[in-house]
């Protein structure tokens, strides 16, 4: 759209954010103490491109994903996307060198896109941090990979703020069937918008799969209520008609759910209404909210044992999450920890315009390796503009020749507006 001086006046698209070093500071410490995490477990950080054919989504992700897609058709001729989601690649990675040792530990950090309504927590383009396990399908790598997201989510300053919700689909497809539902893919997809559609639209979807009034009230019953792990059993004996042929896959649940509450305190349940919306879960799901129930979930995974054998034909065991960081950014700024220990400590050195450069730069340097930030100001103006400069800095250095001649520094908290000269080894000490 032109304006009256006839320029163009372009600004970012629907649904896309732009960031500004004062929160790309912050983000940048947050997503480190993300990965120093997944590190301290063990996983290896890998990355891929952010363009893939479509055929990769089409495998399995589901038509509803791939309708969200940012496709087309590029000048070779090729059906090709940006990535929605991590997964794919992933497995695309690991089957393409045959023979690793397992298990493998993954994880990635890249951006993905989503053609959805933009609202609350949700942008058509994010960060979506990811973590993989591959090689063992056991109640220990589950709790696992669990405990790696609740460890990042603790190591944020959320512990006691999040829950975890866990379901299996291998559970919800056996009660299904019992109810005489067959169409498993698109009931998931049905129970999957629960919490996000009216009761009448629930029915009504689920009639168009030919469930009755009676099997789908039952549906609606426990989808309704979360369980602690030993009231499990008995919820699900008063609805199966044969409760032994699940029996195992209870006891799988229990013990994830134990094994979990070792890496955490935050409170863990189990959720009929978590089944993900991705098609190629097949065993354990979870999510996890913040116990207001006011943000979509923060992150969410489960077992996909199956993907590896769709795209080369291995039988390879996988379970992993993804948790993105537009709902984290809104629970961290709710918390009131979004800048609190987020940041570095930063220095402005200020240099009036006759020193020797030698001196300022080395005083920055020291900073720089105690981790912390440090600022030269060379550009010559008078003090008042440099410190101005400054504002957004939590110490500012003054360096004139006094301070060379002295072998000193004068230091100024900007936020107190204290100032007080140091000797060299003294500030050096101070760091």
């Amino acid at each position: 759209m032109a304006d009256s001086d006839n320029k163009i006046k372009i600004e970012k698209i629907k649904g896309f954010r732009d960031h500004y070093p004062e929160d790309m500071e912050i983000r940048h410490s947050i997503f480190t103490r993300i990965t120093e995490t997944a590190e301290d477990f063990g996983y290896k950080r890998i990355d891929f491109p952010s363009l893939e054919y479509l055929d990769l989504y089409k495998l399995k992700s589901g038509s509803e994903l791939v309708n969200q897609t940012f496709s087309f058709v590029d000048k070779g001729g090729r059906e090709v996307t940006m990535i929605p989601e991590a997964t794919p690649s992933t497995v695309r990675l690991l089957t393409a060198r045959k023979g690793m040792p397992k298990p493998v530990r993954w994880y990635s950090f890249p951006k993905v896109w989503r053609y959805e309504e933009p609202q609350e927590g949700r942008f058509r383009e994010h960060y979506q941090f990811n973590a993989d396990l591959f090689g063992i399908d056991s109640a220990k790598v589950d709790a696992e990979i669990i405990g790696l997201a609740t460890s990042i989510l603790d190591s944020l300053g959320l512990s006691g703020i999040y829950e975890i919700n866990i379901n299996d689909r291998y559970l919800m497809e056996y009660i299904l069937k019992d109810l005489n539902i067959n169409d498993i893919n698109n009931a998931f997809s049905i129970i999957d918008k629960y919490r996000k559609i009216s009761r009448d639209s629930f029915v009504e979807m689920f009639r168009k799969l030919d469930a009755n009034d009676e099997n789908i009230n039952k549906i609606i019953d426990f989808l309704s209520e979360k369980l602690d792990m030993n009231s499990l059993p008995k919820k699900l004996k008063k609805l199966l008609n044969n409760y032994k042929n699940i029996e195992d896959r209870i006891k799988r649940i229990q013990e994830t759910s134990e094994y979990v509450s070792y890496y955490t305190q935050s409170t863990i349940n189990f959720d009929f209404s978590v089944v993900r919306g991705l098609s190629y879960y097949t065993g354990i799901v979870f999510e996890a909210f913040d116990i207001t129930g006011k943000l979509r979930a923060i992150l969410g995974g489960g077992r996909y044992n199956n993907l590896a054998t769709l795209l080369s034909g291995e039988d390879i065991p996988a379970i992993g999450f993804a948790l993105g960081d537009a709902v984290i950014e809104l629970l961290l700024k709710r918390q009131n920890l979004w800048e609190r220990n987020m940041r570095k400590v930063s220095y402005y050195v200020c240099v009036l315009n006759d020193v020797n450069p030698e001196y300022p730069i080395t005083i920055a340097q020291k900073i720089r390796k105690t981790n912390k930030i440090a600022s030269l100001d060379f550009t010559g103006r008078k003090l008042p503009a440099q410190l101005k400069s400054a504002t957004d800095f939590d110490y500012s250095i003054i360096i004139g020749n006094d301070e060379i001649k002295n072998n000193s520094v004068t230091l100024k908290n900007m936020k107190t507006v204290e100032q007080k000269v140091l000797s060299f080894d003294d500030f050096i000490k101070s760091l």
